[in-house]
């Protein structure tokens, strides 16, 4: 009898846990979104919550994997992104007024205004880091090499940028020129 309650026991913990974090931690809902009510996973990598938006969102996804490959490197796995159409979807992932997210390489969640192929790539580029610097890194190393990155290869437009950001693109495109022939992932992980 008591083995048995300790098996319901583990098993009710296996459920509760993950399904409390996902209540509570809302970005942390990009790793699973099948489970947000409202949102359709369609295809590979894809889920919305405004279906007639799918192919506007296959054309961004689409492109900024192709760019994020040719900048950073081919994918290990194909990222998952959630474009949120609305408002309430954007809250469901806890973006409040970012216009995008990464959760390492679990997810990227786009909220509505983030519906740009540069907004797209910066997270991709983000995705990749945690993929080739793992997940721990991305809170270790230096910000002008996480964010600088994301948004200098991301082409992102917008010139100059808030600071301390635009400082932060500056830094990496000084770094990232000076670093000649060594591959971007070895330079960036042998940065403190």
């Amino acid at each position: 009898m008591k083995r048995r309650n300790m098996v319901l026991g583990v098993l009710a913990a296996a459920v509760f846990v993950p399904a409390s974090i996902l209540a509570f931690v809302k970005p942390l809902r990009a790793a699973a979104p099948q489970f947000v009510p409202g949102v359709h996973c369609v295809d590979s990598g894809i889920c919305i919550d405004d279906m007639s938006r799918l192919e506007q969102a296959r054309t961004l996804y689409s492109a900024a994997v192709d760019a994020t490959s040719r900048k950073v490197g081919p994918f290990h796995k194909p990222p998952s992104v959630v474009f949120c159409a609305t408002n309430a979807c954007r809250e469901d992932f806890g973006l409040g007024n970012r216009a995008a997210a990464a959760v390492a390489d679990w997810g990227v969640a786009i909220a509505p205004r983030g519906w740009k192929p540069y907004f797209v790539v910066h997270e991709l580029i983000h995705f990749r880091q945690a993929e080739e610097l793992g997940n721990i890194a991305l809170l270790r190393k230096p910000k002008w090499l996480i964010e600088g990155m994301a948004y200098s290869l991301s082409d992102d437009p917008r010139r100059p940028l808030t600071q301390p950001f635009e400082d932060w693109r500056s830094r990496f495109e000084a770094w990232n020129a000076a670093r000649g022939d060594a591959g971007l992932w070895q330079a960036a992980d042998r940065v403190e």
